[in-house]
C-alpha cells in the first residue's frame, strides 16, 4: 500500500465515497454532499496548511482515504478516514490508518460513532485508545 496526498483530480471518486450510505451513516454530518459543494470543499482543503489528505492505493486502485486536521492548541492531528465501498472487510482500513499514524509522527485523535465497529476496530489496530465516551460519540488518541 502506498499513501500519496490528494490532488484535485481525486474529487470524483472522493465524493462518491463520501455519499456512499454507509460512509454517510457514519459521519458526523450524514447529509448527501452535491458535486460543486465538494469541489469547492476539495479546493479549500488543498489550500490549508492545517489539513492533510490522503488516498490510498493497493495494487494501483484507490481504496480509501484520511483526512489530518492540525489543532494548533493541542499539536495532534484529528483523524478521520473512508474506506472505498469495493475494499471494505479486507483490512485496507487497519493497513491505512497504521501507516497515516506512522506517517504523521504525531499525537492523532479521532471521534467515532459507537454503533461504528469497524471504524473502532480500525482506531485500535492503529495504536489509538479509548479517552471518553461523550453521548454515544467515542474519543480515541494515541
Amino acid at each position: 500500500m502506498i499513501i500519496r496526498k490528494v490532488t484535485i483530480d481525486d474529487w470524483k471518486i472522493l465524493l462518491s465515497w463520501r455519499n456512499d450510505i454507509i460512509t454517510r451513516k457514519n459521519s458526523h454530518n450524514m447529509e448527501l454532499i452535491k458535486e460543486e459543494s465538494h469541489k469547492k470543499w476539495m479546493l479549500s482543503i488543498l489550500k490549508n496548511i492545517n489539513r492533510k489528505l490522503f488516498i490510498a492505493i493497493e495494487n494501483e486502485k484507490a481504496v480509501g482515504t484520511v483526512r489530518a486536521d492540525f489543532e494548533e492548541k493541542t499539536k495532534s492531528y484529528e483523524l478521520s478516514w473512508t474506506i472505498s465501498p469495493d475494499f471494505r472487510g479486507k483490512g485496507i482500513g487497519k493497513k491505512m490508518l497504521k501507516l497515516i499514524c506512522i506517517n504523521l509522527n504525531a499525537k492523532v485523535k479521532a471521534e467515532i460513532k459507537k454503533e461504528n465497529i469497524a471504524s473502532i476496530k480500525i482506531a485500535e489496530f492503529a495504536g489509538l485508545k479509548l479517552k471518553k465516551n461523550i453521548k454515544g460519540v467515542l474519543h480515541y488518541s494515541n
